[in-house]
């Protein structure tokens, strides 16, 4: 239960983290806040590890194993609160609809844009969080097919290993979203690997050669930064090349911290706990936020406003998680 609950603080954490992040960074708040709400991109990592680690939980622990039940759980969790933000953004976002985005984003296609080479479409309205649901998706569809047949193997680790780096490889020489996604299935794996670590059998956790494959990874990330800058003699890193060498270096930092220095690790996160009431609502403040604190304005004065939003994010989250959620569930079983 102890290690369950600073699951619930890491998640509360990196989704108001986000939240704040994405209102500060187009705020007037001084440079060095800014500076520190940089690294929203570090926290959606930590929640595909976070995702990896649950789903392994939660089928350790399930007494159901089948498909279609499991199938119904991920598609009520991750749609519903979709849809709502749907429309939310409608309601709130000035962007102008498209057909084609809407379209896409249902069938989590998208992605982000320019800043990811490749992308199918962008994220409904510009609702930028949204571009993580459709890699949250594939990789839950990719679970109860790959996990079964790999999990008693001893080569399990190089099996995805192998898979995500040629993916990557794919993606660099002819970018595309689908060879971008399964390239971060490693990120996701880790966090089930994790899990397998903390809450399962050891015996079967080989951290070494996990982390060889990240070394291979942050190798082929790394050269393709520099040729990319020897050609356009620039650097973002929010954009493509750096971004996907920043997504995969904060994994594999974070995997490192796990496992070897797990009693510092647990000491850090044990600062966060106070963001653990956040952690039933966490999705719908990830989801939900940006329309909201981004993209309008109630015109009132600055202190006035920034109750508002806040309060509305936080109520809109309660509804959609804690109150109709449920009833969701109900209805599809």
């Amino acid at each position: 239960m102890k290690k369950l609950t600073i699951l619930d603080s890491l998640r509360g954490f990196a989704s108001v983290y986000v939240a704040l992040g994405h209102w500060i960074i187009v705020s007037s708040a001084p440079f060095l806040i800014k500076v520190f709400f940089r690294f929203g991109q570090e926290a959606v990592i930590i929640f595909f590890i976070l995702s990896g680690l649950v789903i392994f939980y939660a089928d350790a622990n399930s007494k159901d194993l089948s498909l279609r039940k499991y199938f119904i759980k991920r598609f009520r969790r991750i749609y519903f609160p979709l849809v709502c933000a749907f429309i939310v953004s409608i309601i709130f976002a000035s962007d102008t609809f498209s057909v084609r985005e809407f379209i896409g984003n249902l069938f989590m296609l998208q992605d982000l844009g320019i800043a990811r080479p490749g992308s199918i479409v962008n994220s409904f309205l510009g609702n930028n969080p949204l571009w993580s649901l459709s890699y949250e998706w594939v990789f839950y569809l990719m679970f109860p097919f790959v996990y079964p047949a790999i999990k008693n193997s001893d080569d399990r680790i190089h099996i995805v290993g192998i898979f995500c780096i040629i993916n990557m490889m794919m993606y660099i020489v002819f970018p595309n979203h689908i060879f971008s996604v399964l390239s971060y299935f490693l990120i996701w794996w880790t966090g089930l690997e994790l899990g397998e670590y903390f809450l399962g059998d050891r015996k079967k956790f080989k951290p070494k050669i996990l982390l060889g494959y990240y070394f291979v990874m942050l190798f082929i990330l790394l050269v393709n930064c520099i040729i990319y800058h020897k050609t356009n003699k620039s650097i973002s890193l929010g954009y493509y090349p750096y971004l996907q060498f920043r997504n995969f270096g904060f994994a594999f930092i974070c995997f490192v911290c796990s496992i070897y220095m797990t009693a510092m690790t647990k000491k850090l996160i044990g600062l966060l706990k106070i963001f653990s009431v956040f952690a039933p609502i966490s999705y719908g403040i990830y989801v939900l936020h940006y329309p909201i604190l981004v993209q309008t304005s109630f015109n009132l004065p600055v202190y006035a406003e920034v109750l508002v939003k806040i309060a509305l994010v936080l109520s809109l989250a309660f509804l959609v998680e804690i109150v109709l959620q449920p009833k969701v569930n109900k209805l599809l079983k």
